[in-house]
This record gives structure tokens, sequence and C-alpha cells, in this order.
């Protein structure tokens, strides 16, 4: 091989590696294990908090191929706050995340409910409870008082983390969001018939983690990361 051969073999070999890098980091690869899923989030993360977006699976290409059907790689129970969207804290795209979002990211039976389909139906190795910072509603559970509509029935939910973080040094309700967190991690590896099972079977990582408002991190709890 002469030297102009050698010359645009190695271009091409570069133009080829240089497009399988940015593929995978844009998240073309659809992670297969929850190691691999939470690495991801973990990097979408990164990128959110330092203002370096991606922005992966937001092609029209991408919107026709979900048409035939969704293959989210990680569930996201979340609070509603208009703050925490999954996919922009995460940096994710059209059918990467199976989100669930309710006020104080609590689990009840239409959330269970739905975070069983996913993992029974679309195989989604990750779950991923994530409370935030300043949660309204977990501010109310804290700070009690009179509140109408069916508001009580949420705090009731919430309210025996707030418990639980009654006593503990710092901010009463940074640590309530923290508990509330791990409980309902543990609530949900626990969680019969379905949860549980596949959690044993090694089918499904639940991990729990709060999000900073005022950085864009992710803290991943220790308490709540097997």
């Amino acid at each position: 091989m002469n030297a102009l051969s050698k010359f645009r073999v190695s271009i091409l070999l570069g133009l080829f590696l240089g497009s399988a890098s940015i593929a995978m980091m844009q998240g073309q690869e659809r992670p297969t294990t929850a190691d691999q899923a939470l690495q991801e989030l973990r990097v979408g993360n990164d990128h959110h908090a330092n203002h370096r977006y991606r922005h992966p699976h937001e092609t029209p290409k991408r919107q026709h191929e979900l048409a035939a059907g969704q293959n989210p790689h990680a569930i996201v129970l979340g609070c509603a706050d208009s703050r925490v969207p999954p996919e922009i804290i995460f940096d994710q795209g059209l059918g990467d995340l199976f989100t669930v979002r309710v006020a104080g990211n609590v689990a009840g039976v239409n959330e269970l409910a739905s975070i069983e389909y996913a993992v029974e139906h679309l195989h989604t190795p990750l779950l991923v409870v994530m409370g935030h910072q300043k949660c309204g509603a977990v501010s109310a559970a804290v700070e009690g008082g009179e509140h109408g509509g069916h508001l009580p029935d949420l705090i009731k939910a919430i309210q025996p983390a707030v418990d639980k973080a009654k006593g503990m040094p710092g901010d009463a309700i940074e640590n309530a969001v923290r508990k509330n967190v791990e409980m309902a991690v543990k609530q949900l590896r626990t969680s019969q018939p379905v949860l549980a099972a596949f959690v044993k079977q090694g089918k499904l990582r639940v991990v729990g983690a709060v999000y900073s408002l005022d950085t864009g991190k992710v803290t991943w709890l220790p308490n709540a990361v097997e």
C-alpha cells in the first residue's frame, strides 16, 4: 500500500470512529442493563448541570420509529413540579424514559400500576425514584396546617417520611425529602406481586436520588442505591 492509500485509509478510519463516538455520546445506543442505564443518566445529568446538552433522540426519524412501539431504558418516578422534568435533567430524548410524575414522588396504586407496566411489558431494567430540593408537597407535610381538597391524602402518604426525619440535624424539609425517597425505594423494591419478583431475579434495579434546583445536579442517595 502506497503512502497516498495509507493516508486515505487513515482518514476513512478516523471518520468512522468519530461518527461512532458521536453516536454513543448522543445516546443512540440503548443501554440494555440497569448499570448501563444508570451510567447514561449520570452522564446526561452532567450535561444538564454544565449546560452542555446533546439533545439525543429528538429527530423526526426518532419520532416515526417510536410510532411502532417504545423501549425505554429507565423509569423515573418523579415529582410533578414544573422545575424537575426528567428528560431535561438527564438530557434524554423521545422514548428514552418512562416517566411517572406525581407531587411528592409517592407511589400510590396508580403509580405502582404504571411502573409495573414498564417493568413487565417493556422490560425496563432501571427504576429511579427522584425527589428534589424545596419540594412543595414535602414542605406542606412538614409544616402541617389545614389543607383543602384532596391534598390531605397526598400529605398522609408523605407523613411517614416526615416522622422519620424528625430530630435529624440539618434542614427539616431537605431531610424529609431524602427520607421520602428512601422509603419509596424500599416500598418499590418489596412491592408484591410484580416488582419484588423482578428485583429478586436481577431484572430490575431500584435506586433513589435527589435533584438540586440550585445546581442542576442529581445526588444519588447511598441508602437508596444497591
